[in-house]
């Protein structure tokens, strides 16, 4: 805190990796394997009736499906951590 009462946001804390001497070329570990988040849009179909003719349909962005993926494997992340964690 500075002495006015705000925040310094300019003050940061090291994250971990950072102190151990990694950089953010190396890819994150977990039981020495390579894990990474992936994140997979979905698409939603939008049907407009149209009283006087054909219904207009029209793709628009939907939610986003979020993965884990170890060891060449997709996990949802609940089915990760059962793996992981039995």
């Amino acid at each position: 805190m500075s002495t006015n009462g705000q925040k310094d946001f300019a003050v940061g804390v090291p994250l971990p990796l950072e102190r151990a001497g990694r950089g953010a070329a190396e890819p994150p570990t977990f039981r020495g394997e390579p894990i990474a988040w992936l994140t997979v849009p979905t698409t939603k179909t939008v049907v407009t009736a149209n009283a006087f003719g054909d219904s207009e349909a029209s793709e628009r962005p939907g939610r986003k499906n979020h993965f884990i993926l170890y060891c060449g494997n997709q996990y949802k992340r609940e089915d990760f951590y059962q793996m992981a964690f039995p």
